[in-house]
């Protein structure tokens, strides 16, 4: 990968602070991930004007959300004109480190999340919606639907999952897809976990036993792309592939769209 592939990744705005392109990432055959077509972000509720025009003149078309109904009524999502398709792919608000489990720490309900339990909670996801992923990958091989954006609210538990699996699909370098999971951390986490930190101290709870929820740590991804190496790492065929594209295979995934994906963003 050329120094400054990723030099301009992340998308600056007012109103949603983990908003990057996913180009640039290494692939095999020394190709990368084409910059400009696959973008993730945290929730767009709050975007400014500005936001609107920065995001609009990426040429972004489609816009796909993770978030379910309740979270969608508390922060109805802003867009701007050209999009052409605003595709709901509800994955639940279980696994949320802004909303549901912040305020389950809030109610004394949860006092601690360890890194361990955050890997089950994301197998538990990627268990009960592979479809729906399964129909994100659909999406972002074709490509009269790019350049496009997922989002979910704080834009790394549901927004991750996703990212992880198109970047293994693709065919990037294990190291870079956890490196991407963790950039959540250094654009929104810090921030957040300094936001919370004086109101949990007055509650009594350790930042650091629910860090874990708040973050997006290495080991969490990690561990659950092993856990798919070793599930779906086999297909039926009996040829190998990453996990994540096994699984993807496994929950209704078109065979021949691994490969349109690969034809339209790898370069």
């Amino acid at each position: 990968m050329r120094r400054d592939a990723r030099q301009d990744a992340v998308v600056i705005l007012e109103g949603a602070k983990n908003c990057r392109d996913l180009g640039g990432y290494p692939a095999e055959g020394d190709r990368h991930v084409r910059m400009g077509a696959l973008f993730r972000s945290d929730r767009l509720s709050t975007l400014t004007l500005d936001d609107l025009e920065e995001l609009g003149s990426r040429g972004i078309r489609t816009v796909i959300d993770f978030r379910a109904g309740p979270e969608i009524e508390r922060d109805r999502s802003r867009l701007w004109p050209g999009v052409r398709a605003h595709i709901s792919l509800p994955v639940g608000d279980t696994v949320d480190g802004d909303i549901s489990m912040v305020e389950q720490i809030f109610e004394g309900r949860l006092r601690s999340v360890s890194e361990d339990d955050m890997a089950g909670l994301y197998l538990q996801m990627i268990g009960e919606y592979g479809e729906r992923f399964a129909q994100l990958v659909a999406i972002a091989a074709d490509v009269d639907h790019l350049p496009m954006l997922f989002h979910c609210t704080a834009g790394k538990d549901r927004s991750g999952i996703a990212s992880a699996l198109l970047l293994e699909a693709l065919g990037v370098d294990r190291e870079a897809v956890l490196d991407d999971y963790c950039l959540s951390n250094e654009l929104r986490s810090h921030q957040r976990i300094s936001e919370l930190m004086p109101e949990f101290a007055e509650l009594g709870i350790d930042i650091d036993d629910v860090r874990a929820i708040l973050s997006a740590p290495r080991g969490v991804m990690a561990a659950v792309l092993a856990e798919l190496d070793g599930r779906y790492g086999c297909l039926s065929n009996g040829s190998t592939a990453t996990g994540a594209e096994g699984y993807l295979l496994a929950h209704g995934l078109d065979p021949a769209a691994p490969e349109m994906l690969r034809a339209n963003l790898l370069i």
